[in-house]
């Protein structure tokens, strides 16, 4: 599933680390809280910011001692079809399953996630 996702977000021009910034970015934020939320080393989200810049996907202002970063008008457009991108992936990868099967393959799912983070 991942490398599926990850060939459309080729498609789109965007790596994944890039897409897990857009995801972050919904709504503008300073490139601390980015790289906060992102969980990576400062220089990392330079790197993609950057990158998601001269793409014309994002656009950092500075504001004071801070720089904010927000989409872009194609930013968002990217980021939409990112999300529709997922949805298709979803919808292949649940198209055998009834809906309780999908139900209770979530719900197990869920429980598994939460018991990672239990044990953390």
């Amino acid at each position: 599933m991942r490398k599926a996702f990850e060939e459309r977000l080729e498609e789109l021009g965007v790596t994944f680390l890039e897409f897990k910034a857009l995801v972050h970015l919904k709504s503008a934020k300073t490139q601390k809280d980015l790289l906060k939320e992102m969980n990576v080393s400062k220089s990392t989200a330079s790197k993609v910011l950057s990158s998601l810049e001269r793409k014309g996907i994002v656009k950092r202002e500075r504001r004071g001692k801070a720089y904010i970063v927000e989409l872009t008008d194609k930013g968002l457009e990217v980021l939409k079809a990112i999300e529709e991108a997922g949805k298709e992936l979803e919808e292949k990868m649940f198209a055998q399953m009834t809906s309780k099967e999908k139900s209770e393959f979530l719900s197990l799912l869920k429980k598994a996630i939460d018991g990672l983070e239990v044990s953390r």
